[in-house]
């Protein structure tokens, strides 16, 4: 109980900061707050990261990891809001990691763990990080309710799966790696990721909102995202089991934020994949 009074009180306060930093994303200074946030909460989740990494004995230069992911962070909003520097990220990620690579050149022993956590770490948190602002300013439009969608969706479907496996779960889904999780749980969770994007999709037809969400792309959109971000929160899962951590962070009611973004960091390229080159 006192868990789920924790997770409640979080959850709240989480929506509070949310809607206030949505609504003024496109404000003409504060629009470098929310990419500064955004960006700071990416360079702790690389830092937990980096505990997992250490516990396993690879060696990540942290602090040049730390200001690579940010700055991958902010080459997203830069390409979103400027057309012509669409390939930033690319190039960016490009340049960090040949830099990665001269970095360890006095290496003699253990290069190529190093190398190899350094730039999964990358492309596992600062990429998919940096493409939540790649929706929210895509190809200079208003994307708040894409991402209002994206968040919702992603944790409906974790807030489902936790209820209903607390209640009704029998079913391990996979005892190996998270053994709180079970397959009600899991069932019931896309159910909800289902259900609250035909929500939005109310919302789009009966509502003069920038946004619409078709039949078939609800339909879809929900399945994919109610499946893939649960894909994710195992996924994270499984690098806390073989570091031998039970949360990401000590944060209370929270863990960490790594803990906190695990489901978005799979369902965030999804959409900014279809919005970028499906949809359009």
């Amino acid at each position: 109980m006192k868990d789920l009074s924790r997770r409640f009180s979080f959850t709240v306060i989480s929506i509070i900061i949310l809607v206030f930093l949505l609504k003024y994303s496109f404000n003409s200074w504060f629009q470098y707050v929310v990419v500064g946030v955004v960006a700071v909460l990416t360079g702790i989740a690389i830092w937990e990261y980096e505990q997992f990494a250490k516990a396993k004995g690879g060696r990540m230069i942290l602090p040049f990891l730390m200001a690579m992911t940010m700055i991958e962070v902010v080459s997203f909003y830069l390409a979103a809001r400027y057309p012509f520097l669409q390939s930033l990220p690319l190039i960016i990620f490009f340049i960090g990691f040949v830099v990665l690579f001269a970095l360890h050149f006095g290496e003699k022993d253990g290069a190529l763990v190093d190398l190899s956590v350094s730039s999964f770490g990358l492309l596992y948190i600062a990429v998919p990080m940096g493409m939540v602002l790649g929706i929210l300013y895509f190809n200079g439009q208003d994307g708040r309710w894409w991402v209002a969608y994206l968040l919702a969706v992603t944790k409906i479907t974790d807030i489902g799966a936790y209820f209903a496996g607390s209640l009704w779960g029998r079913r391990k889904l996979a005892p190996n790696i998270s053994p709180g999780k079970t397959v009600e749980g899991a069932l019931f969770g896309l159910v909800c990721a289902v259900f609250s994007s035909f929500a939005f999709h109310l919302m789009s037809d009966y509502t003069a909102l920038a946004f619409h969400l078709g039949t078939v792309e609800w339909l879809c959109l929900g399945l994919v995202l109610g499946s893939i971000g649960q894909f994710g929160d195992l996924s994270e899962s499984l690098l806390k089991r073989d570091a031998n951590k039970k949360d990401s962070n000590a944060l209370p009611g929270l863990g960490g934020v790594l803990d906190s973004i695990d489901s978005l960091l799979f369902n965030a390229p999804i959409l900014y994949i279809y919005l970028n080159y499906i949809k359009s």
